[in-house]
């Protein structure tokens, strides 16, 4: 009977390792994904995507291919990967209850992936601007309204840090303008200021915002609203026949999570009436140095995920329109790109905000792991040594994140005649050495004309 009970638990040891193996998928294949797109390679890029376990990171999976595609230029690609990613994240609000359970008693890297706010609504920024791309500017507007709804529904249901996003709110603006909406354009203009006015960081707010809601006021003949805005800044009087070149220069990659851990002291004098609540008890056992501590039964190990920030590091985008064919001068159009976006700290702000939730989670697991083993080494001291085994092998953190968003956002805003020009990004350190440039060829800008274009250099 005890031989048949090992070879039983044996059996279940071989199903469970598979399952974490298999959802640890992601993780070992994002680095490599990220590498290769730092290369422009990608082909290998998306040979990468493709092996991604989608049983349980099909969402992930959506985020890089159409990420990736974006990157390559194929836009139409690019959202049809991201409609996916829509459609996926609508049917995850339907919870599979066999996969929570298994979280619960396993590990955290067998649910399928939900993600951050900020990741869902960031599908919406590429998407319109795909559509820009594309040239299909009235699928831009519609999907400046998906994306203005979600995050209205963010907002409302105050459930999380992320209750909207100045950056984006701005950009929907800009695309209104395009679509020749001013009235839709002004809602975002006043939303975008007044989140950044709410913003932490005061700094990312753009110097071009209250210039170009002025603009859009004044096409609509609302003068008392065209002062309020002109009232915020400082703006240069731009012929009337000038428009405009709006440039996102996306840098660098976004913080990744990586397993970490830590141990704390169960004792011989502990009691386990109620889990729950032992959960929490141990949980503030964390980094506690006792002078006298009771005598010590058992050292529980509990994995979990940390966020990876890089050093802070100070980059400056400049950014030139340099005029085509029979207009050509001596010197360039060139500005400054300001910061819009620091996707770093909505990483953070995401991870400080489940942490609680993700620590207790990650105690319960282990602890009960460990009464499984000790209640399964009471009757069959085999039957412990794989249940213990079976709970040191699957205690695996869930380092799952879209990995391959950049980690900042600029932007730089022209006031050009109107005619055709090469646009030059450069990208320098803090020492003033270029370590990055890009650049495109035959931008037409109309009279009193808008065109937004995005380069990405890590």
């Amino acid at each position: 009977m005890t031989a048949l009970c090992c070879r039983s638990a044996a059996v279940a040891l071989l199903f469970a390792l598979a399952a974490v193996v298999g959802c640890t998928n992601y993780s070992r294949q994002a680095p490599l994904i990220r590498e290769a797109m730092t290369r422009d390679d990608f082909e290998a890029a998306l040979a990468q995507v493709e092996k991604i376990d989608r049983s349980n990171s099909e969402l992930l999976y959506c985020y890089e291919k159409g990420l990736v595609l974006h990157e390559q230029g194929d836009y139409a690609g690019s959202n049809q990967a991201f409609e996916r990613a829509e459609q996926v994240l609508e049917e995850l609000y339907t919870k599979s209850i066999s996969r929570e359970i298994a979280a619960i008693a396993v590990s955290e890297t067998i649910t399928k992936y939900r993600g951050d706010a900020f990741e869902a609504v960031l599908v919406n920024y590429y998407k319109l601007l795909n559509y820009l791309f594309l040239g299909q500017v009235e699928d831009a507007l519609v999907e400046c309204r998906r994306l203005n709804l979600k995050l209205q529904m963010l907002h409302d249901a105050g459930e999380t840090y992320f209750v909207d996003d100045p950056f984006l709110q701005y950009l929907t603006a800009l695309v209104y303008e395009i679509g020749g909406e001013p009235g839709s354009a002004e809602v975002s203009y006043r939303a975008a200021a007044q989140g950044y006015a709410q913003s932490a960081d005061s700094t990312l707010t753009p110097p071009w915002l209250a210039c170009d809601a002025a603009a859009n006021a004044r096409a609509v003949g609302d003068l008392e609203l065209t002062r309020e805005y002109e009232a915020q800044a400082a703006c240069d009087d731009a012929p009337a026949e000038a428009g405009r070149v709006a440039v996102l220069v996306e840098n660098g990659v976004i913080a990744r999570k990586i397993e970490t851990g830590f141990t704390v002291p169960i004792f011989e004098n502990d009691h386990f009436d109620d889990s729950d609540e032992f959960a929490h008890e141990l949980s503030e056992r964390r980094d506690v140095h006792y002078a006298h501590p009771p005598k010590i039964k058992y050292w529980l190990r509990v994995a979990l995920p940390a966020l990876q920030v890089d050093p802070p590091t100070e980059y400056r985008a400049v950014v030139r329109a340099i005029p085509e064919g029979a207009r050509r001068r001596t010197e360039p159009y060139e500005t400054r790109a300001a910061h819009v976006e620091n996707l770093d700290a909505q990483a953070a702000c995401a991870y400080a905000e489940k942490e609680p939730t993700i620590v207790l989670r990650a105690i319960g697991r282990a602890l009960a792991k460990y009464l499984a083993s000790q209640a399964a080494d009471s009757k069959d001291e085999g039957l412990g040594a794989i249940v213990n085994l079976l709970g040191v092998v699957t205690e695996t953190a869930d380092t799952r994140s879209w990995s391959t968003l950049p980690r900042s956002i600029q932007l730089a805003r022209l006031d050009l005649e109107p005619g055709r020009y090469r646009i030059e990004t450069d990208i320098f350190d803090a020492s003033g050495h270029r370590v990055g440039h890009e650049s495109f060829d035959g931008v037409d800008l109309r009279r009193g004309g808008l065109v937004v274009r995005r380069v990405r250099i890590q």
